[in-house]
C-alpha cells in the first residue's frame, strides 16, 4: 500500500545558532524578527525612551546569584536501548488485525512531547522519555550531541541547542537541517520501541500502519516554504530511525539519498519505509480535546483564541473551528502571530538589562563570567525567577517610573502581541465585528503560563473600559479520559495538548480569512441595465 507523497520562506531572518558546534558558533542568541504591528492597544506598556528608565542600584560588598544557574537538571533518560532499536512491528509471521497508529510529535523550542494515538482502541499513550516524575517524565529536552560522525542524546564533544529556532531561521540550509533530522530520528525510534515493548499485548498479532503528525505554529504551517521542509525532514528522520546501527552523519546522508529515490520511484518502497506524514497547525491540535468533548456546541459560532507560551516564542491565534464530513475538522484562521516573547527570551531580556546595569559597578565584575551561560540555553529545565529582581542577592533596584522596569517593558510586547496583533486585529482589519469578539473563549497553554509574569495576561485581557466588546474569557482544556499518562497531574495536561491532538485530529480544510473589500460591489446587473427603455427615446 503506497502512501508516500510527492509533495514534499524564510519567516525569520538569519540568526546566529547558539549551539557549540563547528557551524558558525556564535556568541549571541538566536534572533527572531517581529511582524509588522497594528496600532498599539492602550494597555500596551511603553518602551523606555533614551533618558527614561532612571533607576538607582544599591550593591552590597558581596552580591551573588540568587537562583540556580545550571540550565539543566540532568534527568536521566528512561532507557537508552529504546533510542537504538529500529523495529516498526512486533508481530510474528502471521497477523490477525491491521491498525493505523498515529505518532503525534510536538517539536517545541525547549522540549519534545509525543503521544501515540490508536483511534480503534479510543486510547492515546503519552510516551515517557526520562526517569523524572509528573510532566517532567514526558519532556525530552531539545539538546543533541555529536562526536566526530556519531550523534547522541547523552554526551559528545559538540552540543546542538536551539534546534528548532535555528532551522526556522535558516530552513534551506543543510547545516541546520541535519541536527534536526538526527534528533527527530532518536525521538521516533524511542516512541515506536516504547509502544511495541510496553504494549506488546495489544499489537503482537497486529500489523501497524504508521502515521506521523508533526506540529508547527499557524504562521509557519501556512508558509509555503517552511511547512514542506518540515515534512521532508520528518520523512528522512523516519528513514534514519528505521536503519540499523547508530545514528550518524553517513546514515543521514544515506537516508536523504533514499528519500530522493523514493520520490522518483515510490514502487520500490519497503514496508518499514511506508509512512504518511502530515504537518498540522499546533493550535488546531491543542483545541482538539475541547472540540471533541461534550462542552463543544456544534451549532455555536465557535470562535476561539489560543495563546501558547513556549520557551522561545508565544504563538497566538484567533480562529473558527467547524466539524466537517468524515470526522474531520475545518479551521479558519483570522489572525495569528508568532513572536519571540517566550520564557527564555524574557530571561535573555532580563540578563541583557542586568549586564548593562552592572557593567560599570566594580563590585559586580565577578558576576560577568556567568552571564553567557545563563543567557543562551533554551532547553533549560529549571524555572527562571518570577521577577527580574529575583536574579541576584545583595542588589536592590529602585526605578523612578516602574513602567520602565525590564519586566514591564517585556510584558508590554507580549500584551501587544495578544491584544493588538491577534485579538483586535480581526476587528481592525474588518474580519469580524466587535460584538462577535466579546467574551471569546480563550485558552492559555504552554509551560510559560505557570509563571506569574504570563499569568497576569488573564486579568489584563478580561475587559477594557474604552471598548464595550473587548474581553477574553479564560477557558480550560480538560484532561481527556482516553489519555494514558501515569503520574501526569491534571493541571499539567496543557503541556501535552498539542501532542495529544496530533495523535487523533483529522484536519479538513485550513484556510486563512481575508478582509471583506472596503468598497461595496454593486449587485449583479441584468441585461436590461445595458439598454435604454423606449420611454426615454
Amino acid at each position: 500500500m503506497v502512501r508516500y507523497r510527492d509533495n514534499l520562506r524564510k519567516v525569520l531572518p538569519s540568526s546566529k545558532n547558539t549551539t557549540t558546534t563547528n557551524q558558525q558558533t556564535p556568541k549571541k542568541p538566536t534572533t527572531i524578527s517581529t511582524p509588522t504591528r497594528c496600532a498599539s492597544h492602550k494597555n500596551t506598556l511603553p518602551r523606555p525612551t533614551p533618558g527614561a528608565g532612571t533607576y538607582r542600584l544599591a550593591v552590597t560588598n558581596r552580591p551573588k546569584l540568587a537562583f540556580e544557574s545550571q540550565s539543566r537538571h540532568r534527568t536521566d533518560l528512561l532507557d537508552s536501548s529504546l533510542f537504538e532499536e529500529h523495529g516498526t512491528q512486533c508481530h510474528g509471521q502471521t497477523t490477525h488485525d491491521e491498525r493505523e497508529i498515529v505518532v503525534g510529535l510536538d517539536f517545541g523550542t525547549s522540549s519534545v512531547k509525543v503521544v501515540i494515538g490508536d483511534s480503534a482502541l479510543g486510547y492515546a499513550f503519552a510516551v515517557p522519555f526520562t526517569t523524572g516524575t509528573g510532566i517532567a517524565r514526558y519532556l525530552l529536552p531539545c539538546c543533541l550531541y555529536r562526536t566526530d560522525e556519531l550523534y547522541s542524546l547523552h554526551q559528545g564533544s559538540q552540543v546542538y541547542r536551539d534546534l528548532k529556532l535555528a532551522l526556522v531561521a535558516n530552513p534551506t540550509e543543510r547545516t541546520f537541517q541535519e541536527p534536526v533530522i538526527a534528533f527527530l530520528a532518536f525521538v521516533i525510534r524511542h516512541a515506536r520501541n516504547w509502544l511495541l515493548r510496553e504494549h506488546r499485548d495489544k499489537y503482537h498479532d497486529t500489523h501497524i500502519f504508521w502515521k506521523l503528525r508533526i506540529g508547527l505554529p499557524v504562521a509557519h504551517r501556512l508558509d509555503e516554504q517552511l511547512s514542506p521542509i518540515f515534512e521532508k525532514l520528518a520523512r528522512i528522520a523516519w528513514l534514519v530511525a528505521g536503519s540499523t546501527g547508530p545514528i550518524t552523519r553517513p546514515s543521514i546522508r544515506r537516508a536523504e539519498e533514499r528519500h530522493e529515490a523514493l520520490l522518483a520511484g515510490p514502487e520500490q518502497m519497503t514496508e518499514h519505509e511506508d509512512i504518511d506524514v502530515d504537518v498540522v497547525p499546533e493550535i488546531a491540535a491543542q483545541i482538539y480535546g475541547f472540540v471533541n468533548s461534550n462542552r463543544f456546541d456544534r451549532k455555536a459560532r465557535n470562535l476561539y483564541l489560543i495563546m501558547d507560551v513556549g520557551a522561545g516564542t508565544v504563538d497566538s491565534s484567533l480562529f473558527r473551528v467547524n466539524p466537517a464530513r468524515g470526522g474531520k475538522w475545518d479551521f479558519e484562521f483570522f489572525t495569528s502571530a508568532v513572536e519571540p516573547n517566550g520564557v527564555m527570551n524574557l530571561h535573555r531580556h532580563r540578563i541583557n538589562w542586568w549586564q548593562e546595569a552592572l557593567q560599570a559597578n566594580a563590585k559586580c565584575r565577578g558576576l560577568v563570567s556567568c552571564w553567557d551561560d545563563l543567557k543562551f540555553p533554551t532547553d533549560r529545565e529549571l524555572a527562571i525567577p518570577d521577577c527580574y529582581t529575583g536574579y541576584f542577592q545583595g542588589i536592590e533596584v529602585d526605578f523612578n517610573d516602574t513602567r520602565n522596569t525590564p519586566d514591564r517593558v517585556f510584558f508590554g510586547t507580549v500584551l501587544n502581541q495578544v491584544s493588538t496583533n491577534t485579538y483586535m486585529k480581526a476587528w481592525q482589519t474588518g474580519l469580524l465585528e466587535g460584538q462577535l469578539l466579546k467574551d471569546i473563549p480563550t485558552f492559555y497553554c504552554g509551560g510559560g503560563t505557570r509563571m506569574l509574569f504570563y499569568d497576569h495576561l488573564r486579568d489584563r485581557l478580561r475587559a477594557d473600559a474604552n471598548l464595550s466588546w473587548f474581553g477574553l474569557k479564560p477557558h480550560r482544556i480538560e484532561l481527556p479520559s482516553g489519555l494514558e499518562a501515569p503520574g501526569l497531574k491534571r493541571d499539567d495536561y496543557d503541556r501535552l495538548t498539542v501532542a495529544y491532538g496530533l495523535s487523533f485530529l483529522e484536519v479538513g480544510k485550513i484556510v486563512k480569512a481575508i478582509p471583506e473589500p472596503k468598497l461595496r460591489i454593486p449587485p449583479t446587473m441584468t441585461w436590461r441595465d445595458n439598454y435604454a427603455d423606449k420611454d426615454y427615446c
